[in-house]
């Protein structure tokens, strides 16, 4: 298999509006590999959240194919494609989404589906995000911060091949943003992941290896120091 983890190639959707057909996404093609930090900017209706949702298997493209791990899933059945996004794609939301009533350690302990010789250790991805002392913790005891970090772990728990973040700072403030997005980089560069973030937050721009801007249905690379 080669270094590409997540690839669309060619991908189209549009939607009826009315007696009118809107194109979100006309011909985009991304990919990108190990340990391969990407970030997709764009006005909002721009397309970004469709695309995201085509990459995780949410979505079914109108044309193009989506190979994950070096496999094309395109036609994968309803089951399969429940079974590929718990075992080979990690999602990271604007909310935190964690069960109130579950401790931050079960949290990550009920979306494991890997046999445990290749599960990732809970505490050693808690202690890497620096939150430790949360294990036994609910949410309503744990900061914003806190919980957007116990979110990131959940993410990276199961050791899936692609980590996919939508708008991963928008409910935290520039300073605790910013070292989310930190925290996503160093786990992706760590473990060899490829991940993909949607985010209208500029000031983390420099945290990633490439810059996508969607536009009027087209994915364009764009050019950054």
């Amino acid at each position: 298999m080669s270094g590409i983890l997540l690839e669309l190639k060619d991908i189209c959707k549009s939607y009826r509006d009315g007696s009118e057909e809107r194109v979100i996404l006309d011909g985009v093609s991304l990919a990108v590999g190990k340990g391969e930090f990407a970030a997709i900017v764009g006005p909002s209706g721009s397309g970004k959240s469709t695309f995201l949702s085509v990459a995780g298997l949410l979505l079914t493209p109108d044309r193009g194919n989506v190979l994950i791990g070096g496999k094309d899933v395109t036609g994968a059945s309803k089951g399969e494609r429940t079974m590929i996004r718990r075992r080979q794609l990690g999602f990271i939301f604007q909310s935190h989404n964690l069960l109130p009533y579950l401790k931050t350690a079960d949290q990550l302990a009920i979306v494991q589906e890997k046999p445990m010789r290749e599960k990732v250790s809970v505490d050693e991805l808690l202690s890497e995000l620096d939150i430790a002392d949360c294990r036994d913790k609910f949410p309503a005891k744990m900061s914003g911060g806190e919980k957007q970090r116990a979110a990131i772990a959940r993410a990276f728990v199961n050791d899936p091949d692609v980590i996919l973040a939508d708008e991963p700072t928008a409910s935290l403030d520039a300073q605790r943003g910013r070292l989310a997005v930190e925290m996503i980089r160093n786990e992706v560069k760590k473990r060899n992941k490829a991940a993909v973030m949607v985010t209208h937050d500029n000031r983390v721009l420099d945290l990633v290896d490439s810059v996508y801007r969607i536009d009027g249905g087209k994915l364009l690379k764009e050019r950054f120091e």
